[in-house]
């Protein structure tokens, strides 16, 4: 018994110095955006349903739509690739389609950020969007911010649909 207690209590002691990890944070780590999450931007409604991150990607249909009906289709997917160091990096494509799919928007972001909670992208050059963020502020609270290149920022919260 005493042999026992001694072992939990080395190992309880050696959990409080273990090192930090530094395995960076990869795309396993954005499970907390899977599944459907809805929510207001000013009168429009924003739908987003993320599949769970495997075999190197995840992806997000996004609907935009008003009481008059859609007004936009996204699909986005990020993807894990190696850069040219060997480091795995993340990628997001991103399209967006009118009602009648006809293709509006074509961009590649390159991940800027990422937190446990929270990640970012963003993309050289004057292209529409040029920061797409998302964090997780709670178990049912979704924040997504859009930044333009005219300096514009549209955020919207999401929830749990």
């Amino acid at each position: 018994m005493r042999y026992w207690l001694c072992a939990l209590c080395l190992l309880m002691g050696s959990n409080g110095y273990a090192e930090p990890s530094t395995t960076p944070l990869g795309l396993e780590s954005l499970a907390w955006m899977t599944g459907s999450w809805k929510g207001a931007l000013g009168p429009q409604t924003v739908e987003e349903t993320w599949s769970s991150p495997e075999a190197g990607s995840m992806d997000a249909m996004i609907r935009l739509s008003t009481p008059q009906g859609v007004q936009m289709i996204e699909l986005i997917v990020i993807r894990e690739v190696q850069v040219a160091d060997g480091r795995d990096n993340l990628v997001l494509h991103l399209r967006q389609f009118s009602p009648a799919l006809e293709l509006r928007n074509r961009q590649d972001m390159q991940r800027q950020a990422i937190t446990a909670r929270s990640v970012s992208f963003v993309t050289d050059g004057s292209a529409g969007i040029q920061q797409l963020s998302y964090t997780l502020v709670a178990q049912d609270h979704l924040r997504v911010e859009v930044s333009f290149a005219n300096g514009d920022v549209v955020t919207a919260h999401l929830q749990p649909d």
